[in-house]
């Protein structure tokens, strides 16, 4: 069933919080509870249980968390919080550290992962533990509490939804007006390139892209991105090769075109080699658009290390027909507790508090039902550097039209699958595989992956 993440009206959304998916959350500190919904149906606080310590590590500065920390120890005194920054405003390598703390049996509780693979990946290896029972003690209701629905492995719920949100195009406003072109409010992908064209002037190093498609295996799926299923490289029953898809064939074919014949995006080759930054290439006014994900929202109001310059408006994620729901890629970071942790109610406790009410005090957007959408998005606006650089009109229809299938399952061995994928579909990307071989390389090498993972 088709399902919008937020189906309320542009008059109703305006104010708190943000998804800052794999980069930083761009939230000042303070403790201020604007845009926090009242919860309900929420477990009564600890008042005479002994006092209990547990560790939440991330990747987000302290100031992010802090507010919802602060007053979750105030809601459950007996429980404190010791958040840890792993590494700052790097999701990736805090994981992967996580890993090594893990192993090494370090002490901590609840940390948050960024991605479907490494989602898999660490509950199929018995790191996470199993919430089915905590939620059924509490007599929660997945559905009914929050609007993304999260991974499982084998029928098990492993997680809680954390920061959310859809993917969308970022836009520089004010190139948009040089070349006389509207914001869309929706469009399709054939619309997309023909604004890419338009929008590409220029020779040589001071070339003015059309569009920056960076090297994640995202930019190599962005029509499967458009649909309501199977947007994966393998489909949504996490067994099947999706190669045989007519959208991946498409979406590959779209990023070849606009690069090497329309010349509107930014060379792959000179991504790779040049280890360009996506936020650079936005931010200096190399590229109009970048197809990316909400932790770019605050973003857009500039931070301490790249200044907002000009306006930036958002459209909503392409679709592949006029008239199509505005499916988009997205969903929820996982909020986990660790197998090993010796709190583990406590850490259920502040699990639930920070995926609730909690999240709305981070300046992030959440997946909750209850959550006033309208104040989390003022909260995100409010706390940049320059909310006037960000067309408040433009990020509300986008997220007021944008729609995301529920997820897909996943297999252990996805981080294998992308890698695998990655590296035939560059070889056509770059020119040296035609589009039929590069699909039928996809589909005897990812094969052999699948085969070699079947229990």
């Amino acid at each position: 069933m088709k399902k919008r993440w937020m189906s309320m009206t542009v008059s109703a959304v305006l104010a708190t919080a943000m998804l800052a998916g794999c980069s930083s959350g761009g939230s000042n500190g303070g403790n201020n509870g604007e845009g926090a919904s009242k919860p309900e149906n929420q477990a009564p606080a600890a008042t005479n249980a002994p006092q209990v310590k547990i560790k939440f590590l991330n990747w987000e500065k302290p100031e992010v968390y802090q507010p919802a920390i602060d007053a979750f120890e105030k809601k459950y005194p007996n429980i404190k919080v010791e958040y840890v920054p792993v590494v700052e405003n790097d999701s990736n390598e805090t994981i992967k550290k996580i890993d090594v703390m893990y192993a090494s049996g370090e002490a901590f509780d609840v940390f948050s992962l960024n991605s479907v693979p490494n989602f898999s990946q660490r509950s199929a290896n018995g790191m996470l533990e199993p919430l089915d029972e905590y939620l059924a003690k509490e007599g929660v209701k997945f559905e009914d509490e929050y609007k993304a629905e999260q991974m499982k492995l084998d029928g098990k719920r492993y997680s809680l939804p954390g920061k959310f949100g859809p993917w969308f195009i970022l836009m520089n406003k004010t190139q948009l007006d040089e070349a006389n072109l509207q914001v869309p409010e929706s469009w399709t992908w054939d619309e997309f390139r023909d604004f890419a064209k338009k929008l590409t002037k220029g020779e040589g190093p001071s070339k003015q892209y059309g569009v920056f498609f960076h090297t994640w295996k995202d930019y190599l799926l962005l029509r499967q991105y458009s649909s309501a299923q199977d947007q994966g490289i393998m489909k949504d029953d996490g067994i099947t090769l999706n190669a045989d898809n007519p959208l991946m064939k498409a979406s590959l074919e779209l990023r070849y075109a606009m690069e090497q014949e329309d010349k509107s995006a930014t060379p792959y080759q000179d991504i790779v080699t040049q280890k360009i930054p996506y936020r650079d290439e936005y931010f200096q006014g190399k590229a109009t658009m970048l197809p990316t994900g909400p932790w770019m929202i605050s973003e857009a109001g500039g931070t301490d290390k790249i200044p907002a310059t000009f306006v930036s408006a958002f459209a909503p994620w392409p679709t592949n027909n006029k008239g199509d729901t505005n499916y988009s890629f997205g969903g929820a970071d996982s909020l986990v507790i660790s197998s090993k942790s010796k709190n583990k109610e406590a850490a259920y406790q502040f699990i639930r508090f920070l995926s609730t009410e909690g999240m709305a005090l981070t300046k992030q957007l959440s997946a909750w039902k209850k959550a006033d959408v309208a104040s989390e998005v003022d909260a995100i606006v409010g706390a940049t550097k320059s909310p006037e650089m960000i067309d408040k009109a433009s990020l509300l229809n986008t997220l007021n039209v944008s729609a995301l299938p529920n997820p897909a399952n996943a297999p252990s061995y996805a981080a294998d699958i992308e890698k695998a994928y990655i590296a035939e579909a560059e070889k056509y990307i770059l020119g040296t595989a035609d589009i039929d071989s590069t699909l039928a390389n996809i589909k005897v090498n990812l094969q052999k992956i699948i085969d070699a993972n079947k229990k």
